[in-house]
C-alpha cells in the first residue's frame, strides 16, 4: 500500500500575508485544494494523512467537507519545522498500520500541481529503489559565492531543484527520521534525510507547472496556469435525460412552464435544458455536477431549477467570465420543440442575462431510435461558452477649464 503524507502546517511566513497562503482562493477554490485533488485522485494512492498547524486546521476541515476527500483519514498538528511535521505525519501513518515495505508519498500543500504522470513515476521508480523524489532540471547559470563574490560556477547539468512528491519506504524514512533527529539535522526534505544516512535517491523530471507557492509571484503564476482572471476562451458540454410522469401534468423546459404536457419524474422541477446548461457551465469552470449542489437543494424541498443554475452563474461571473453563447440540442417525440423555441429563447436569455440571438435551440425526434424517440422522455444536450468579461471603456476625463484672471487694475 502506499501512503501520502501532505504538509500543510507552515506559517506562510514569506508571502508577507495576514492569510494562510494555502487558504487564498484561486480559481474559486483554496489553494489546499488542488494539492489535495491531486493525491486523493491518484489510484495509486491509499489513503492520506494531512498535516495542519493549530489556526489552519478548522478552515481546512471545512475545505475536506465541502470536497469530500475520501481518501484523508488523519488529521494532525505539525511542528515548529518541517521535519517535525514529517515525524508527526509518520506517526499517524503508523497507525493505519502500514507494512514495512509499504511507500510513504510526502507532498507539499503549498504545490498545488503535480501531474498524474510525475506522481506514477515517482512512485514505481521508489518501488524499485526504495526512494524517489521529483525536480526540476536546472537551466540556469549557478553561481557559488562567498559573502558577495563569485567562488565559482557549478555545473548545471548535475543540478536540479527538488520539488514533492518524495516517496520513500516506510521504514527507511522512519530511521532516517531516527538518525536526523540524533545527529541534530534539521532536513528541508526527505531527499535530505535519506542523504545522511548514505543512502541514494532517484529523480523523476518534475512537470513545468510543478512550483511551490512561497510568493505572491508564484500566485500570480497559478492564477494563470488556472486561467483565473485572464482573456481566455472555455467551452463546456452538459446533459440531462429524465422519463415522462405517467399521471402528473405539467411539462417545465427552459423555465417556461407547459400546463397541458407530461410532466418528467424528477426530485426537482425536471427542467432538463436548465440542468443540462448547469453542467455544461459547471464543466467548463472545472466544478462539480449538478447533484451536488442540486440534490441538497432538493431536499430542503426547492425545486426550482432557476435556483440551482444561480449557483453555477454566480461562479461563472466571480471568475470574470462572460457566457458567449449557449447550443441546446432535444431529443423528444412529444412536445414539438420547434413551435416552442422562441418562447423558451426568451425565457433562458432573461435567465442567463444573454442576448437570445446567442442562443440556439434545434430538436430531433429520434426516429423513434431511442427511449426519447419513442415519447417516453425528453434528452437534452447543452454547449456553452465562456469569455472573458469586457472592460468597459472610461469615458474620457473632461478637461478642467482655467479660472478666467480677472484683468489688472489699471495704476492710477
Amino acid at each position: 500500500m502506499n501512503h501520502a503524507i501532505i504538509l500543510a502546517a507552515g506559517q506562510s511566513q514569506r508571502l508577507n500575508s495576514t492569510k494562510d497562503k494555502l487558504l487564498i482562493e484561486v480559481a474559486e477554490r483554496p489553494i489546499i485544494y488542488y494539492a489535495l485533488s491531486a493525491i486523493n485522485d491518484h489510484h495509486l494512492i491509499n489513503d492520506i494523512v494531512l498535516v495542519v498547524n493549530k489556526q489552519n486546521k478548522s478552515d481546512i476541515e471545512k475545505v475536506l467537507k465541502t470536497y469530500k476527500f475520501s481518501k484523508v483519514k488523519k488529521i494532525v498538528i505539525g511542528g515548529v519545522t518541517r521535519q517535525k511535521s514529517l515525524e508527526n505525519g509518520l506517526k499517524a501513518v503508523e497507525k493505519l498500520r502500514p507494512g514495512n515495505s509499504d511507500l510513504i508519498v510526502v507532498h507539499n500543500g503549498a504545490s498545488p500541481l503535480p501531474s498524474y504522470d510525475e506522481i506514477t513515476k515517482a512512485i514505481q521508480k521508489a518501488e524499485e529503489t526504495n526512494a524517489c523524489i521529483v525536480a526540476h532540471k536546472v537551466n540556469d547559470t549557478i553561481k557559488q559565492a562567498k559573502g558577495k563574490r563569485v567562488h565559482s560556477t557549478l555545473d548545471r547539468k548535475d543540478l536540479y531543484a527538488a520539488q514533492t512528491p518524495q516517496v520513500i519506504q516506510f521504514t527507511l524514512l522512519k530511521n532516517a527520521i531516527k538518525n536526523a533527529n540524533k545527529k541534530g539535522i534539521d532536513a528541508t526534505d526527505e531527499a535530505m534525510l535519506l542523504e545522511s544516512l548514505g543512502k541514494k535517491v532517484d529523480i523523476v523530471e518534475a512537470h513545468e507547472n510543478n512550483f511551490k507557492i512561497t510568493t505572491k509571484a508564484d500566485i500570480d503564476q497559478l492564477k494563470v496556469v488556472l486561467g483565473d482572471g485572464t482573456n481566455e476562451f472555455r467551452a463546456g458540454i452538459g446533459q440531462d435525460s429524465h422519463m415522462f410522469s405517467k399521471t402528473k401534468k405539467g411539462l417545465t423546459l427552459g423555465g417556461v412552464l407547459l400546463k397541458d404536457e407530461p410532466k418528467l419524474e424528477a426530485n426537482s422541477d425536471g427542467d432538463v435544458i436548465l440542468h443540462a446548461i448547469f453542467n455544461a457551465l459547471s464543466q467548463a469552470i472545472g466544478d462539480q455536477s449538478l447533484g451536488f449542489y442540486a440534490d441538497p437543494l432538493c431536499e430542503k424541498g426547492i425545486k426550482d431549477s432557476q435556483k440551482y443554475l444561480e449557483i453555477v452563474l454566480k461562479k461563472v461571473g466571480k471568475l470574470g467570465l462572460d457566457i458567449g453563447n449557449v447550443g441546446v440540442m432535444i431529443e423528444c417525440k412529444t412536445p414539438k420543440i420547434d413551435p416552442i423555441a422562441k418562447k423558451i429563447k426568451a425565457s433562458l436569455s432573461k435567465i442567463l442575462k444573454i442576448d437570445i440571438k446567442k442562443i440556439g435551440i434545434t430538436s430531433t425526434s429520434g426516429e423513434n431510435l431511442t427511449v426519447f424517440g419513442s415519447g417516453l422522455g425528453i434528452q437534452c444536450f447543452t454547449i456553452v461558452s465562456l469569455v472573458a468579461k469586457k472592460t468597459p471603456a472610461k469615458k474620457p476625463a473632461k478637461r478642467k477649464q482655467a479660472p478666467k484672471r480677472k484683468p489688472a487694475k489699471k495704476k492710477k
